[in-house]
């Protein structure tokens, strides 16, 4: 995860870990050339200060944050190509030039969502939906569709799933709820109107929230037991379509669906191979 990202995801900095924070933002080339009491001079802040900050946003040490900064300095020279996730492509591009620019986009999208894979996090999730009886998924428009296929591929290892689509059938499936279920939230602004009050009556239902969307889109920690960050490059309303943000909502759920297979692989793969004949009634080749 990128360093600016790391800090944005930190909600709970002093003001004096604001500062060295903007400090080492505005002078990363000179912090890789410092040692830490030079730039505990520098700030006129104890070395304890910095260590205390550098532990908050993730790093183990002042000199792990300077090996960071150094790579993200080496593959920013490296990646000199642009890409507008917004607008990926122009009027005048040709079509081998627009799959290859959309190519580019998935793969930055992709490996954006997983700098923010918590791996202990996302161990807990898959373990949670596993264990759960009842699994559903709010969401609305163009993610029906991932919410769709994660229910298909549950589906195939025997787990239901319910992708409620309409106002009235979120509501109902809400109140029918209780601590035997879990919810998935799928909105990549996390500000969606349909989200606070589905939220809210679960957390009143002792029902589990898992809520996926952008980073920094948890804009109802209180109601959500798990957010799940996905890459946060794509303009909310200014865009020429969601291929940045459906691609990684569709990879954080194929990686959940993989996690939960995982967990009962043995039995999963058996129900797949015992259920194939009746599926599949091709002839065999």
């Amino acid at each position: 995860m990128k360093l600016e990202k790391r800090i944005e995801l930190c909600d709970s900095m002093t003001p004096l870990e604001s500062e060295i924070a903007s400090y080492i933002l505005n002078n990363k080339d000179a912090i890789t050339k410092l040692k830490i009491q030079e730039l505990a001079d520098i700030l006129f802040i104890s070395k304890s200060a910095i260590h205390r900050f550098v532990k908050k946003i993730g790093f183990n040490g002042f000199n792990d944050l300077k090996v960071s900064i150094a790579k993200e300095n080496a593959d920013l020279l490296e990646n000199n190509s642009y890409i507008n996730v917004n607008y990926p492509f122009q009027a005048k591009d040709n079509p081998r030039q627009i799959a290859f620019k959309l190519l580019e986009l998935y793969e930055k999208a992709i490996k954006d969502t997983f700098e923010y894979v918590d791996l202990d996090q996302i161990k807990a999730v898959s373990k949670l939906i596993d264990s759960a009886d009842v699994i559903d998924v709010y969401t609305h428009a163009h993610n029906s569709n991932i919410a769709e296929n994660f229910q298909d591929k549950m589906l195939t290892i025997g787990k239901s799933v319910n992708c409620p689509s309409s106002f009235y059938n979120q509501r109902l499936t809400v109140l029918a709820s209780d601590q035997k279920h879990v919810a998935i939230i799928l909105s990549y602004s996390g500000n969606a109107t349909f989200i606070l009050p589905i939220v809210k009556k679960l957390y009143e239902k002792g029902v589990k929230v898992i809520q996926i969307g952008k980073a920094g889109s948890n804009y109802y920690s209180q109601y959500v037991t798990y957010h799940l960050s996905i890459s946060d490059s794509e303009n909310n309303r200014d865009r020429m379509s969601q291929f940045s943000s459906h691609i990684a909502m569709q990879y954080i759920m194929d990686v959940l669906y993989g996690c939960i297979y995982n967990e009962k692989r043995k039995k999963n793969t058996k129900y797949i191979y015992d259920s194939i004949d009746y599926m599949d009634d091709r002839p065999k080749d």
